[in-house]
């Protein structure tokens, strides 16, 4: 299927500011390829795009005080979503690649080894594979209630497990810190989804099972129709949308995904 995209925002700098935006997808990938796409700015001193750690594509800039203002809108040929093949294995630790090794670690947000007694307890009786997965994935579902606004930037899986309530950033959270508890590799994976209301990024999951990365959504009973990844990472703040070095508020965002005709 064909997508186009489109997320606009506007801030105001406080002084002038060095910048990191990430809202481009890769140009191909195992599930998508960009067809065209766009970014328009407010006059800013540098623009470069280069790629993060993790090998996300990463814009760098210097904006002015004041206001500071980009549009990025892209069209984009994606296969539908699938769920994770019920025969997919899972790896031991020793035979993961030190590019994956890494994702079964914990991380700021993501504190597997904090919360390991409660994903031995809740799923360590269970066959690994796919089965597991999704039942982290149904638990935190059925567990966390989903309520725009009630937590933030700082709110990490332990929290969560704890309030019991959060939005797709900490429904992933959670998912990673349970899997890599039990020896998943886990990654959060920011990113533009079909249908999602309100609309917005989406935050969800990836794990390697069967020599793969598979997509995991808590947040939707079903199946996502659509994912386009933007950036991966450990955890939320390896793919933050924008990071700014001065003092700045948002003055405005939007977020559009929609399906078009070939």
């Amino acid at each position: 299927m064909r997508l186009a995209v489109r997320v606009a925002a506007t801030y105001e700098l406080q002084d002038e500011s060095f910048g990191c935006l990430m809202v481009e997808p890769a140009l191909g990938g195992e599930r998508h390829r960009v067809v065209e796409e766009r970014l328009t700015t407010s006059p800013i001193r540098l623009c470069e795009l280069g790629r993060d750690f993790y090998g996300n594509p990463r814009r760098q800039f210097v904006a002015p005080k004041g206001r500071f203002a980009f549009e990025f809108s892209a069209t984009v040929e994606v296969e539908p979503n699938a769920e994770i093949p019920a025969d997919a294995v899972e790896h031991p630790p020793q035979e993961l690649p030190p590019e994956v090794l890494i994702y079964t670690l914990p991380s700021r947000y993501c504190e597997s080894d904090v919360l390991s007694r409660m994903a031995q307890s809740e799923f360590g009786g269970l066959a690994p594979g796919a089965g597991q997965v999704r039942a982290i994935a149904d638990w935190v579902r059925e567990h966390v209630e989903y309520r725009y606004g009630t937590t933030g930037p700082t709110t990490s899986a332990r929290a969560t497990a704890i309030d019991r309530v959060g939005v797709c950033r900490d429904f992933a959270h959670l998912v990673i810190a349970f899997c890599r508890s039990l020896e998943i590799p886990a990654r959060y994976v920011s990113g533009y989804a079909l249908e999602l209301e309100p609309p917005d990024f989406h935050g969800y999951v990836q794990v390697f099972m069967g020599g793969a990365w598979h997509a995991v959504d808590a947040t939707f009973a079903g199946l996502r129709p659509a994912l386009v990844p933007i950036a991966v990472g450990r955890d939320a703040a390896d793919v933050a949308m924008m990071t700014l070095w001065t003092p700045h508020e948002v003055v405005e965002q939007s977020v559009e995904v929609r399906r078009v005709d070939a």
